[in-house]
């Protein structure tokens, strides 16, 4: 009997509830109707929009700095990347304020050798503007390290060659020190040993020789492997602004709105009750 008793307390409490919301309906939805016409109001009128440029890059295969995805983003991220380009458009800022620029409207994400570069202003031109010249920049000196590494790897393979044709002048010289081995008049046994002598040295430069080239035909593959630095996608001047969000404010708001009517509702029927 007492669990039916509380059943029925508990429906009566509840339908006393819906009852006292509905009788203060109008106040809460006025409340709601204010709220979501001020999210609107500031959202559209009052916040700075926000545009936000989008880009990828494929970093070079070439073992260097330029090829670490940490390393990079620390590059495109650095002042001596971004200060310049500031400057050129007369953007003047401190170094702690532009530090801060490049932390809150920098942001670049690696996935191994692909770089996702987004940059975020006020101004939709300005966004793409400087996405393209960071871009540019590290492209730039992506590339001087490229260059770098084919002019190494190309001095290397012609120090090779200079190798090979030593050796090849030091075969054919030996091949003519057995001919005239042959054609003196030595002892049989003392004109074996120095040929022998000469045929070991022979093959020795022969598998030299043949080490040369096939390190000079690695490091060719090696060339044809690499690539330079990619841009896969390039930034694009934006059409909508990514903030402030006006649908998800307009929700927020309305949200709160109900919420905090249905808590002054509440409350102030509670402080009736405390009166009487």
């Amino acid at each position: 009997m007492e669990e039916v008793r509380y059943y029925e307390e508990y429906e009566i409490d509840l339908r006393e509830y819906i009852m006292l919301i509905w009788n203060n309906k109008w106040f809460i939805l006025g409340l709601f109707m204010f709220a979501v016409l001020a999210a609107f109001v500031v959202s559209q009128y009052f916040l700075t929009p926000v545009y936000e440029t989008e880009s990828l890059i494929q970093l070079s295969n070439v073992g260097s700095l330029y090829s670490e995805p940490s390393y990079v983003t620390g590059i495109i991220k650095s002042n001596r990347i971004v200060e310049p380009i500031m400057k050129e458009y007369n953007r003047d800022y401190t170094e702690a304020a532009l530090r801060s620029y490049i932390n809150n409207n920098i942001t670049v994400d690696n996935n191994k050798s692909i770089i996702k570069i987004k940059v975020k202003d006020s101004d939709p031109e300005f966004a793409e503007i400087l996405s393209n010249n960071i871009i540019a920049s590290f492209s730039k000196q992506a590339e001087e390290q490229y260059e770098n590494y084919l002019s190494n790897q190309k001095k290397y393979i012609a120090l090779l060659n200079n190798e090979i044709k030593t050796i090849e002048e030091d075969i054919k010289q030996t091949g003519l020190n057995i001919e005239q081995i042959n054609q003196l008049e030595l002892n049989p046994a003392e004109k074996g040993l120095l040929i022998n002598s000469q045929l070991s040295r022979l093959n020795q430069l022969q598998t030299q020789k043949s080490n040369y080239i096939k390190e000079v035909e690695h490091t060719k593959e090696e060339i044809l492997a690499t690539y330079p630095v990619k841009i896969i996608n390039q930034p694009y001047l934006p059409a909508n602004p990514i903030s402030p969000n006006t649908k998800l404010n307009l929700a927020i708001a309305g949200v709160l709105a109900l919420m905090l009517g249905v808590f002054v509702v509440f409350f102030r029927e509670f402080m009736k009750e405390e009166e009487n």
